[in-house]
């Protein structure tokens, strides 16, 4: 065994990204910037766990990485130019900082069901809005969680499978969480999240209302089996969104995201002293960082493989002075740019990749970074549900046997119904 795919290597690297956080969350306090050495540190935990990568996460990220190589390749043999670069030892830092950093509330979150009623669609209701508010702030992990609990003979039934895409899907109309928001504000660099949520929020309360009216209709409503979330278990991370919301007002100096990233560790750390002895407390904790971090490389892997092709899209605009983006990013363009998205979502291009480079080319012409900031979420959101290849859909389909075509067949007309609602959205946010 070599030593990239060791034990030893793999444990290790959960130190190299944890070096990565830190000196990230210093360089953003101190400077307001991003830090070389954090990337180097990424890029190290990247290599680390190439070989750890599943073939699934192989092929998409050669797929992604391998035109991005062969643009920045070809830019510089026209016209050599170091910042291009500079993208590539950034490697999406603040992003992968909020990743990490979110991926710590698991070694505290503990989930307990209600005494309520769980089947039907009382049942249907209490699990979709629990489950939808615990992913606000862990993400997918809450996903797993309640399916972990739902499953019967190792299986999920069409509507569960359903259910758990949509309450994990919507959350990036709103959540500070998610990485969603971390490639919107980088994206659409000086977006306030105070100016578009309400309207990305509006989006998703009509996301919502969509997805109760379209499965408490269903006829397999009935059999619902669910496992509404207590509300003690939804406590913590209500208290976590509540806190950052509250400091990002008291502290506008601050970027979302870095407040997202050291109150998610720091409120598990104290968690974790208050519950535990010191002792128990530092290993439960440096678990974490030997075989939490670890687990989350394929997203990290595919966040590193998006920048790459992202820089290299960048650098052939430069190098060839191919202008892509309209003459004024305005409500109209918004539209077309979202549908173009959620289209590309649907072929199995992930929102990373495609909102990246569309934040890249519509930026220079966007006045108004806000409203591109609301349609990148939107498309984010739709895209997710959408298309059976999105990462949580394909966790569903592999761990829990839902049927890639259940979902689609669902999804679809949703997807559908809620497009004409955000075009509205995006022509309001404009006459406002």
């Amino acid at each position: 065994m070599t030593i990239l795919n060791s034990n030893i290597a793999i444990r290790a690297s959960g130190w190299f990204l944890l070096v990565a956080i830190l000196l990230t969350a210093d360089s953003q306090i101190r400077l307001n910037s991003t830090s070389a050495a954090a990337g180097i540190a990424i890029w190290i935990f990247f290599l680390l766990n190439i070989g750890k990568l599943n073939r699934r996460q192989k092929v998409q990220n050669i797929a992604v990485m391998s035109p991005g190589i062969a643009l920045l390749g070809y830019s510089l043999w026209l016209s050599p130019d170091a910042n291009w670069l500079s993208p590539l030892l950034n490697a999406n830092q603040l992003i992968i900082t909020l990743l990490a950093a979110i991926s710590f509330l698991q070694v505290t979150t503990k989930l307990s069901s209600d005494t309520g009623q769980k089947s039907g669609k009382s049942g249907f209701k209490r699990t979709f809005l629990s489950t939808l508010l615990i992913s606000t702030v862990i993400n997918v992990s809450a996903m797993v969680l309640v399916a972990e609990r739902l499953k019967k003979e190792g299986k999920l039934t069409s509507i569960q499978g359903v259910t758990l895409t949509r309450s994990f899907a919507i959350c990036a109309f709103w959540s500070p969480f998610f990485a969603a928001m971390g490639v919107t504000l980088i994206s659409a660099p000086g977006s306030e999240l105070a100016r578009f949520l309400p309207y990305t929020a509006a989006a998703g309360i009509a996301a919502l209302a969509i997805t109760y009216l379209q499965l408490t209709r269903r006829s397999d409503i009935a059999q619902f089996e669910g496992y509404p979330i207590s509300v003690d278990s939804l406590k913590l991370p209500l208290g976590l969104a509540a806190a950052v919301l509250l400091l990002h007002y008291l502290l506008p100096q601050f970027s979302v995201i870095m407040l997202v990233s050291s109150l998610s560790i720091l409120l598990v750390l104290t968690i974790l002293f208050i519950r535990h002895p010191a002792r128990e407390a530092s290993r439960r904790f440096s678990n974490h960082i030997s075989e939490g971090l670890p687990n989350i490389r394929g997203e990290i892997a595919l966040f590193i493989s998006s920048t790459v092709l992202a820089a290299g899209t960048s650098a052939i605009q430069s190098a060839l002075q191919i202008d892509l983006a309209p003459n004024n990013f305005d409500a109209l363009a918004a539209c077309i740019t979202l549908t173009l998205l959620v289209a590309l979502s649907l072929v199995g291009v992930h929102p990373v990749t495609s909102n990246l480079i569309a934040g890249a080319t519509l930026m220079p012409a966007t006045e108004d970074p806000n409203l591109l900031a609301i349609t990148l979420l939107m498309s984010w959101s739709m895209g997710s549900t959408a298309s059976p290849l999105a990462g949580n859909q394909i966790i569903l389909q592999g761990r829990y046997g839902v049927r890639a075509r259940d979902l689609l067949r669902a999804n679809i007309p949703y997807t559908l119904a809620l497009l004409p609602v955000c075009y509205l959205i995006l022509w309001l946010y404009e006459a406002t």
